[in-house]
């Protein structure tokens, strides 16, 4: 998982969650409603900030599902994000468009590889329609990791999946990767956080591969990755041996932990250095 900031407008200032909401009730038609809605601004932006609290110390569990806002129904919240926020014409998409390209080349950041597409909810809207547009809700993220959260959220500490903007787990290698000696050689992806961390801190890094999926996509991006890099390898092999294949391993494997070190392709890398297999031309089998 990429940390990421949480949301700025196009001058660099956080969203204001209450500014947000008003942005989209400006677009509701009937007079009515409009005011209905604006009635439970207040309720908007203290939820907010309750939110932030809570999601900096890792407590959104204890967080109820709710169904309706003020006077109004959680139905009607909902349709401000899908109505007032998502359509290219509304006057929320310019905010929609800010969070969505906030990733570095649009990476998704709960797993690293696809491309964000969409704006995941991490506490979902059916279930807590008040962060319906609030910001810091509002999660940048792939088909893939979308398709497999859907209306997940935790009501444990240890369950909960990493929040790109509250969470950085990318000071300690975590993710951890496998050889199996197969052929073609296969790449086995688990957690494997530290001694010291907090067991909910351990269980919440496993939580978030195992919910979104993540170790499936991560060994069929490694497949490919092997299968790009056999050619190089191989060559090396023939030259200089294990050696050879092993040091030119490791001198990748520095540049992707400078960058990250906790992607796929780390964990990958670590995993080749360290087996002898691979390294002694395991590899070559296809």
């Amino acid at each position: 998982m990429r940390h990421l900031t949480p949301p700025t407008d196009e001058n660099g200032q956080p969203f204001a969650p209450g500014e947000v909401f008003e942005t989209c009730v400006s677009m509701v038609k009937k007079p009515a409603l409009r005011t209905q809605l604006r009635a439970v601004r207040p309720n908007v932006e203290t939820e907010a900030a309750d939110y932030d609290v809570k999601a900096l110390g890792a407590q959104l569990y204890p967080k109820q599902p709710h169904y309706q806002v003020g006077g109004v129904s959680g139905d009607e919240i909902v349709k401000i994000y899908t109505q007032r926020m998502v359509p290219k014409k509304s006057r929320g998409y310019s905010i929609y468009g800010h969070i969505i390209s906030a990733p570095l080349h649009r990476r998704c950041p709960l797993c690293g590889i696809g491309t964000a597409n969409t704006l995941d909810h991490y506490l979902p809207k059916s279930h807590f329609p008040v962060y319906s547009v609030t910001p810091n809700n509002l999660v940048p993220a792939c088909d893939w990791c979308q398709r497999n959260k859907l209306e997940y959220y935790s009501t444990t500490e240890g369950g909960q999946l990493l929040h790109p903007y509250f969470d950085d787990v990318d000071n300690e290698v975590w993710l951890a990767a496998e050889v199996v000696a197969v052929v073609p050689a296969v790449f086995r992806y688990f957690a494997s956080p530290p001694e010291h961390w907090l067991a909910s801190a351990k269980t919440r890094v496993a939580a978030h591969l195992e919910k979104l999926n993540l170790p499936e996509l991560f060994t069929s991006n490694a497949g490919s990755r092997l299968s790009e890099i056999r050619g190089r390898l191989a060559s090396l092999h023939q030259k200089g041996g294990a050696d050879a294949v092993r040091a030119h391993l490791r001198e990748e494997l520095a540049s992707l932990e400078a960058d990250q070190k906790n992607s796929w392709t780390a964990a990958m890398y670590r995993a080749a250095v360290e087996n002898d297999w691979f390294c002694t031309g395991g590899f070559l089998e296809t």
